[in-house]
């Protein structure tokens, strides 16, 4: 059986097509570097302002900068290898680049898909995402997924289309 590679994630079946790609949004990069750089500009003015040194409130606005920076790198790292893959019979996903962890999930034993937006993510179009499998040990649990909705939609559709759109059984609580 002849094996390929899509986005670095290794296909089993050379008759899967890929239906879906999501990658992890940018926006929370950016967004977690925002109250760095307004503590920095509030330095500067204040620094600016007060001791009518320019020269300090640069400094402070380059440490705050530089600290926005260094915090927000692991996380552009992390997601420059965060792939989801759905196929028309499973679901890939690899994160990390060091710490690489590959899960693989067959469309049929997804019971439960939850996309859980914040007020930045409604905005701007990504949320997390927990992925519950019937057996319970295959889950997954996504953050900052762009397109959340697209992909949940997508999973939906292709577990319905290998159940044969027959009715789901009710879990009892």
């Amino acid at each position: 059986m002849a094996r390929r590679k899509l986005h670095g994630i290794q296909f089993d079946n050379p008759n899967e097509h890929e239906v879906f790609h999501a990658k992890e949004s940018w926006v929370p990069l950016v967004l977690g570097a925002i109250p760095f750089l307004l503590i920095g500009i509030v330095g500067f003015v204040v620094a600016s302002r007060v001791f009518y040194r320019t020269e300090i409130g640069l400094y402070i606005l380059a440490a705050m900068a530089a600290v926005a920076i260094v915090t927000r790198v692991p996380k552009v790292i992390a997601n420059l290898d965060t792939d989801v893959i759905i196929t028309d019979k499973r679901l890939y996903a690899r994160t990390g680049i060091v710490d690489i962890k590959d899960q693989v999930c067959d469309l049929s034993n997804i019971s439960d898909v939850t996309v859980d937006p914040s007020i930045c993510g409604r905005l701007f179009d990504y949320a997390n995402v927990s992925i519950q499998t019937f057996a319970g040990d295959q889950d997954f649990d996504l953050r900052g997924i762009a397109h959340a909705y697209e992909m949940r939609k997508a999973i939906s559709q292709g577990a319905d289309a290998i159940r044969g759109d027959r009715p789901r059984p009710r879990q009892r609580a």
